[in-house]
């Protein structure tokens, strides 16, 4: 269309040009009502898979732990059967045991008793007070093992540090060398000649009576370490043979390979699950889904197809206005107002073509 044709038109030709300008916009709104429409199903149909996933994944996660559950309950209850029958073998070979080692001790035992009341009965024919018949008494006056060398050093540390520090830090008013020196100087008097004071009397006065004793309780403490060893060889006896635990074992293996079957049994369903069964609950789950989430998508299909042909008809009628009207009559003036205006101006008479319409509404504006 050359310039002539346009701007020498009439009337008519405005109200062509409104209603393609009037087509752009309805075609625009349009177009934006579309995308407004896609995003919204995009969203929905995103928000429905979201909760098809999230409710897939919370039933299988809730199923296969109830699975897991009720054969770790099962296998709790075994357990707890397995320790109890435990607690009985091992009471039983307990039991067995001591009357094992009672039985195997019951000679040096008896041997023992026999020599302390044969050490009672010295002491009592030979006056020595019963006092002397004892490890603390033996310890300080006649040490001869490594326990009696910890009862002197011990006995020391009470008497010579203890007793005067503790009467010393806790029990003076003040705290003075002169009074330390002093409880030193007391703790030794006192408890030294208390120890002098009852060997005068007792290890000097009975030594040969105190020396034969000293050979009984040799030998008492001898066959302590003979029934010590007897003790430790029976408690280590691997051969349980002789305690009578063969029916307390055939439960306990017997429960063991319960265990054994419940755990294999377990493996196969958890296998199961998560090979078949949980594909059937995911099959179960879409169908609730299914068909809403394919009408969304035919929905979004449509839209996509509407958006896509309003946009190509924008995209004509934008073409068309900027080549064909817009270089004569003025893109400021491309507007449904404008070209209102325009048209009442040839409809008023002012004007019989686009051209002096235009000049009027130019110095009508000046």
């Amino acid at each position: 269309m050359d310039e002539g044709n346009l701007l020498s038109a009439g009337v008519d030709k405005l109200y062509q040009i409104k209603e393609e300008i009037l087509d752009l916009n309805g075609y625009q709104g349009q177009y934006e009502e579309l995308v407004l429409k896609e995003n919204k199903t995009n969203k929905s149909i995103q928000g429905l898979e979201k909760s098809l996933a999230d409710e897939i994944q919370a039933t299988i996660k809730k199923r296969r732990a109830e699975i897991e559950s009720a054969y770790e309950k099962q296998l709790s209850k075994t357990n707890a059967r397995i320790k109890k029958i435990k607690d009985k073998r091992d009471k039983r070979k307990n039991k067995k045991v001591s009357e094992r080692i009672n039985e195997e001790t019951a000679d040096l035992r008896e041997e023992n008793h026999k020599i302390k009341l044969e050490t009672k009965t010295i002491f009592k024919q030979k006056g020595v007070p019963a006092f002397c018949n004892s490890k603390l008494y033996y310890a300080l006056y006649y040490p001869k093992y490594l326990s009696d060398i910890l009862i002197v050093i011990l006995t020391l540390l009470l008497t010579l540090l203890l007793i005067p520090c503790g009467i010393y830090f806790f029990a003076l008013p003040e705290e003075k060398i002169l009074y330390l020196v002093l409880l030193y100087v007391i703790t030794v008097l006192l408890f030294g000649g208390i120890y002098l004071l009852i060997g005068n009397h007792t290890k000097d006065k009975h030594r040969d009576v105190l020396l034969q004793v000293r050979g009984l309780r040799h030998e008492i403490a001898l066959n302590k370490k003979k029934i010590d060893a007897i003790r430790k060889r029976v408690k280590k006896d691997q051969d349980e043979s002789s305690y009578g635990l063969e029916d307390i074992d055939e439960q306990l293996s017997a429960l063991e390979q319960e265990v054994a079957d419940i755990a294999e049994q377990k493996k196969e369903a958890i296998l199961t699950f998560d090979n078949t069964t949980s594909q059937v609950l995911s099959s179960e789950i879409e169908k609730q889904y299914v068909d809403k989430i394919e009408e969304l998508k035919n929905e979004l299909n449509t839209t996509s197809t509407n958006l896509s042909q309003a946009e190509e008809k924008i995209k004509a009628l934008t073409l068309k206005l900027a080549s064909e009207y817009e270089p004569f009559i003025g893109k400021d003036l491309m507007v449904i107002d404008r070209i209102d205006s325009l048209i009442n101006i040839m409809e008023a008479g002012n004007a019989t073509t686009i051209s002096e319409a235009l000049q009027f509404n130019k110095q009508n504006m000046e």
